[in-house]
């Protein structure tokens, strides 16, 4: 049985608790709210705290800038919540709602010339930095990121100066999911069918459109037929190729490159 727990990675089974965690480091939970409102939010920095105490890189960071500000939302909206009877619980929400957003504000600052991709893309998506926003590109034109959406955010940067490189940068985004455990975007898909529209690539428009309607499962599929009759598709060879392609999306093993439809 000892054996068994060792060989599975159970490593989680041995983490100390939220509770011990602040009954041994007090430091790390005492400008919290101590009260039951927003446990989660409050669990993840504290938890946080206690991983990364002995880390000073930047690319932690950028979690607890996130946990910080999913924290201060939910600690702002419990701050206006009168207690009748217990006027100290108010209070204590009101005064870490005040902690949360200093201690927020304190590290966007440290954080603004980050060199790290993920902290840029934070400063870059949170504040317009144009700096923070060439470190993004530089970094996901590299495939630093493994999560599809930093993908889709350079798409949407590149797709007025240059829409093959906002394409590719779709494909990358149906690539890395291969990474993750989240349901497929398909506006992904829709934003290839309007990009080879915009690029008069009428077939690859018409094999996108035809992935979309998929995704989107029950969409109208009129501009299918508009596209093949204005253009005199061959339709049977675009339709094969769009079942390849939602084969590819949905097992999660989409590659561009190797299908050859980043030269279609």
């Amino acid at each position: 049985m000892l054996l068994s727990l060792s060989s599975s990675g159970c490593g989680d089974l041995f983490k100390p608790t939220i509770k011990s965690i602040c009954e041994d480091y007090p430091h790390y939970c005492a400008d919290l709210n101590q009260d039951g409102w927003c446990r989660a939010e409050k669990s993840d920095i504290i938890r946080h705290r206690y991983d990364y105490q002995n880390d000073d890189s930047e690319r932690p960071k950028f979690d607890l800038l996130l946990h910080y500000e999913a924290y201060d939302a939910c600690i702002s909206k419990a701050s206006q919540i009168q207690h009748k009877k217990y006027r100290e619980r108010e209070f204590g929400r009101k005064e870490a709602a005040v902690n949360a957003n200093k201690a927020l504000r304190q590290l966007v600052w440290q954080t603004r010339h980050s060199t790290d991709p993920y902290v840029s893309y934070y400063q870059w998506s949170r504040f317009g930095h144009e700096d923070a926003k060439a470190r993004f590109v530089s970094a996901a034109q590299a495939g630093i990121f493994t999560e599809p959406k930093y993908y889709v955010d350079l798409a949407s940067i590149m797709v007025t100066q240059d829409p093959i490189a906002a394409r590719n940068a779709l494909f990358m985004a149906l690539n890395q999911y291969a990474n993750v455990d989240t349901d497929i975007d398909g506006s992904i898909t829709s934003q290839l069918a309007s990009l080879s529209l915009e690029m008069e690539n009428y077939r690859m428009a018409y094999v996108w459109t035809k992935v979309s309607n998929h995704f989107a499962k029950g969409i109208d599929e009129s501009q299918l037929v508009a596209l093949a009759t204005q253009f005199s598709l061959p339709v049977d060879i675009l339709n094969e190729l769009a079942d390849d392609i939602i084969d590819a999306v949905s097992s999660r093993d989409f590659d561009a490159h190797s299908m050859k439809i980043d030269q279609l």
